[in-house]
């Protein structure tokens, strides 16, 4: 990826401000030093969401997301830390030049420039005389020029190299051909890859084309439609059709339409569902609930009517389940999907059917016709679903759907709970359970770790004060948690601090980053701090000690039991006891 060097992030960092950014986005109000909001990332009746401006800082006491105004970007935007860095430098009216020699910058511009000029080519071809059939075709489907124009909805000619002449001026290098997705290389050089086809570009969340999915209208091509490969601008399990526009409604109501198809998408769009969104060419993956969550905590799943959009739509709703998020169904009629269900019928039947949303266990056991099975059809059937639900990790969502599953099947509760266990079992696994534990600052409870933390609060908020006292006493030995002895060291860094907004970015994991936050916006002044950190470095050194005095009295036994001469233990255990209790002492000898 592209570099942009420390110099320029640095100036955007100090110039932008936090308040500023993060006001565009979220209603604040002062309270005492700080501003506080509903969290734009989880769904929230009373605001829990804090911007601090002196420590150019954000923390949700809610759902624990925090950190600098770049995490901010990244976080609410869904964009790299690089493409945050632009942002924020374009809005502060600095320039981002990135290192030489990186080779990304021309790479990744000239791949979003192609897309660009893709979907310009393909929505002017659209409006001529080129497009005429394919514009015929999108209007008898009901879909207006507004929607089309909106959407930048297209078409590609049936010609092999309209799209290529179209860049030819750009003087693109060989490997933007490669892995732009667009082109095909054939023995007369590089050929468009989509042809004949009506186009709809993908857009990444900052609102740049990223992608297409292109459909035939007029053959009999069993491959009806054809989307653009991964490429290094676009993940398919991480991208969904026309988030960019709907993500605020989607905020907003804190509800989501799930359909899979681009045609779905804007037929709801055009008859006033603003909440709306679709897949691009993929199965919902783990990467879309996780998404999709940071908006939404109920989404209605409406996919087709057919057998397939069935079985798709159980898969969803227990990947949604999965993540947290409440499934619930819009049964769409048999054969029948989203788009020409509204188109014969109007948008009031969709909306009912929205209202009378199908939780996702009773839609799967209406479907899979339980009350109709018995004997091994019945058994396998709930294994099944208990396969589905051993993988959720939420104790609470896992024990209302096998208690509901004992209800529905007329079976004892306490059976469905052995057979879960069961299942479980075999996963290699009693409860299902987070490969990563949730970092917070509520983990660190004992006594060592409520020290280590206190001398880091000292640091942050007493720098000055505090380290002249006890530089020679600050051993990093001391700290055990590994994220606190590494934020130590970047407080204490040439002994001169550092900017707390600056002290974020060097964490590059999610969780540690609102760790940090968490701890930096927990700012205490107590009376003394430089006693405070003096007794914190005696309780970590004392454990120290405590350790070694162990250490030695298990090598003294050994002795022992070998019949060998113990004295110098015995000396070297006296001597550690008398540092222990040396350790009221002060610290600092200076």
């Amino acid at each position: 990826m592209a570099r942009i060097p420390e110099e320029t992030i640095e100036r955007i960092r100090n110039t932008s401000d936090i308040y500023d950014v993060v006001a565009q986005y979220v209603d604040l109000k002062k309270r005492g030093r700080n501003y506080f909001g509903l969290c734009p990332f989880h769904s929230e009746k009373t605001p829990s969401f804090s911007v601090a401006p002196d420590k150019q800082i954000y923390h949700c006491f809610g759902c624990g997301s925090g950190g600098n105004v770049f995490s901010f970007i990244v976080e609410h935007e869904k964009v790299t830390f690089v493409e945050a860095v632009q942002q924020l430098g374009e809005k502060y009216n600095i320039r981002v030049q990135y290192e030489a020699g990186s080779g990304s910058t021309d790479f990744f511009s000239s791949l979003y420039q192609v897309h660009h000029t893709a979907a310009e080519l393909y929505h002017k071809t659209l409006y001529s005389d080129r497009g005429k059939a394919a514009l015929q075709y999108l209007h008898d489907r009901g879909l207006n020029d507004d929607i089309l124009k909106m959407y930048q909805i297209g078409f590609a000619p049936d010609s092999w190299d309209t799209l290529s002449n179209r860049v030819k001026p750009l003087d693109m290098k060989i490997d933007v051909y490669e892995k732009s997705g667009l082109f095909v290389k054939t023995k007369h050089g590089w050929r468009d890859r989509f042809r004949s086809r009506i186009m709809f570009p993908i857009y990444h969340s900052s609102g740049k084309v990223i992608a297409f999915g292109g459909r035939i209208f007029n053959s009999d091509d069993p491959a009806k439609y054809l989307n653009s490969p991964e490429t290094p601008l676009y993940r398919k399990s991480e991208v969904f059709y026309g988030l960019h526009k709907t993500r605020d409604s989607i905020r907003k109501f804190g509800t989501a339409v799930l359909v899979e198809g681009y045609t779905d998408f804007l037929q709801l769009v055009q008859l006033g569902v603003p909440n709306v969104v679709a897949l691009s060419g993929t199965a919902l993956a783990d990467k879309h609930a996780a998404q999709i969550r940071k908006f939404a905590s109920k989404v209605y799943l409406a996919y087709d009517g057919d057998d397939a959009g069935i079985n798709a739509t159980l898969r969803a709703g227990y990947v949604l389940l999965q993540a947290g998020v409440e499934p619930l169904i819009i049964a769409v009629p048999p054969n029948q999907d989203p788009d020409n269900w509204v188109r014969d019928e109007g948008i009031g039947p969709f909306q009912e059917a929205m209202g009378a949303g199908i939780p996702l266990l009773s839609f799967h056991l209406e479907k899979k016709e339980a009350r109709n099975l018995s004997g091994t059809d019945r058994s396998q059937l709930v294994q099944d679903i208990l396969g589905e639900v051993a993988r959720i990790s939420d104790g609470i969502i896992r024990d209302d759907i096998l208690k509901s599953l004992a209800q529905k099947l007329e079976v004892d509760e306490v059976e469905i709970i052995r057979l879960f266990k069961q299942k479980s079992r075999r996963k290699g696994r009693s409860t299902p359970s987070s490969n990563k534990t949730a970092l917070n600052k509520s983990m660190f409870t004992s006594a060592v770790q409520k020290a280590q933390l206190e001398i880091i609060r000292a640091l942050a908020f007493h720098f000055d004060d505090v380290f002249p006292a006890v530089k020679s006493a600050l051993d990093f030995e001391l700290f055990d948690e590994p994220i606190l002895k590494k934020l130590c060291g970047l407080l204490i860094k040439e002994k001169t601090g550092v900017e707390l907004s600056a002290v974020i970015d060097h964490f590059d994991d999610r969780q540690e980053k609102e760790l940090v936050s968490e701890i930096l916006f927990d700012e205490v002044h107590p009376d003394d701090p430089v006693q405070i950190i003096q007794e914190c470095l005696a309780t970590l050194k004392g454990r120290l000690i405590k350790d070694q005095i162990k250490t030695a009295r298990l090598k003294m036994r050994e002795l022992e039991s070998l019949g060998q001469d113990t004295e110098a233990i015995i000396l070297e255990v006296a001597e550690l006891q008398k540092q222990l209790q040396d350790l009221t002492v002060s610290l600092d000898r200076e």
